[in-house]
């Protein structure tokens, strides 16, 4: 096939190892890729791909002038590179790459939709905006069937420019992690063997992550595990002001908050259980953390929200419990403890369940079965 110039453009992404592992694949496939990032400061993004000698171009991003400031800049970027395929994700990327791209006649316009119903619940005058993006676009990339329905049901977008791809990961990297690694993270946190078990959990602090009904259920764990740990990641939003006052009721050195860790398969395996528990089926547009949870083999309690819908099978490979319930989430983690066998079962079939499904190597391979059979036939 003739090389066809694609441009990723990229919003307010500071670091992304996905961006990464999708950049090299597509080059090694041939694909000429270029990205265009939009953001107000130098990122690791940018400097890992100038680093590998993938043209990058920067375009400041602050406010809603910038954003229009952008759209010009985008005009005469693609004017003079005339690529065949603009492919953007997250908001302000859609909304400008894809009014420049429509207004220069790319042939072809994608956009990854990286957000479910948050607008139609909290923002309903955004809704506006994602039918437009959807409008300019020529395909659309779900990474759910969450995503889709979504599109489909409530913002009555034909199918037939729908196409699910489901996010990749580096799945090696989360179940095979250095020993030296894991005791670093344990003791740059204190997470030390006397403490225990240890409950995981990796969800920013806002309302439908339900955050709030896993420190519920940790109070009721404490009772018979007094030496329980929990352990919350990404301990920041804004619902902090409501959670800090449900663990205020806790003993102190029984939660543990991290507002970033960069090494998170490392902190994966300090974890002796891992929950995540969003309110709704339709809350989570994707939901990694399921994949990372299930591909380190950690025991998970789950409710279904995202990708989950598609994955989590109850006592085959996770624990599914009701949303808000948090006497169901403490009894799931009670049956962890007391069940070994079932629960190596379990952590067995939950990695034969995300491994052929979530691989960089896939989404790759599905992308550029995408740019590939469009460009074939345009």
């Amino acid at each position: 096939m003739k090389r066809h110039r694609i441009i990723y453009i990229l919003s307010k992404i500071d670091s992304a190892k996905q961006f990464e592992l999708v950049a090299e694949g597509l080059r090694a496939d041939g694909l000429e890729i270029e990205f265009i990032l939009l953001n107000s400061r130098k990122s690791p993004i940018e400097g890992f791909l100038k680093s590998r000698n993938f043209s990058v171009t920067r375009l400041h991003l602050t406010g809603k002038m910038s954003l229009l400031l952008n759209i010009v800049s985008l005009l005469g970027i693609f004017l003079i590179r005339r690529p065949r395929i603009v492919h953007t994700h997250l908001m302000e990327a859609n909304l400008a790459g894809l009014a420049a791209a429509w207004l220069t006649c790319v042939p072809m316009r994608v956009y990854t939709r990286h957000h479910s119903i948050i607008h139609h619940q909290l923002f309903p005058e955004a809704v506006k905006w994602d039918r437009f993006c959807n409008w300019l676009s020529t395909h659309i990339v779900a990474p759910s069937e969450t995503i889709a329905n979504v599109l489909i049901i409530r913002e009555k977008v034909d199918d037939k420019k729908i196409f699910l791809i489901h996010h990749g990961f580096d799945l090696d990297s989360f179940r095979d992690v250095a020993v030296t690694r894991i005791s670093t993270v344990r003791e740059k946190y204190g997470i030390f063997g006397e403490k225990g078990p240890v409950i995981g959990c990796v969800a920013r602090y806002t309302e439908w992550k339900g955050v709030q009904f896993i420190v519920k259920a940790f109070q009721e764990i404490l009772q018979k595990y007094p030496h329980a740990l929990l352990v919350l990641c990404n301990a920041q939003g804004d619902y902090s002001a409501a959670i800090k006052e449900l663990l205020a009721k806790l003993p102190s050195h029984s939660f543990l908050e991290i507002s970033f860790e960069e090494d998170m398969p490392a902190l994966y395996k300090c974890f002796n259980i891992f929950v995540h528990a969003p309110t709704g089926s339709e809350d989570e547009a994707f939901g990694q953390i399921y994949v990372e949870a299930m591909a380190a083999e950690i025991p998970s309690v789950f409710t279904l929200s995202g990708v989950a819908n598609e994955i989590a099978r109850n006592n085959f490979n996770a624990i599914v419990v009701g949303y808000n319930d948090p006497e169901a989430i403490a009894g799931a983690v009670d049956f962890y403890l007391d069940n070994p066998i079932k629960t190596a079962a379990m952590i067995k079939n939950a990695r034969k369940t995300v491994e052929p499904k979530f691989s960089i190597v896939k989404m790759n391979s599905r992308l550029i079965s995408l740019y590939k059979g469009t460009l074939l036939m345009s």
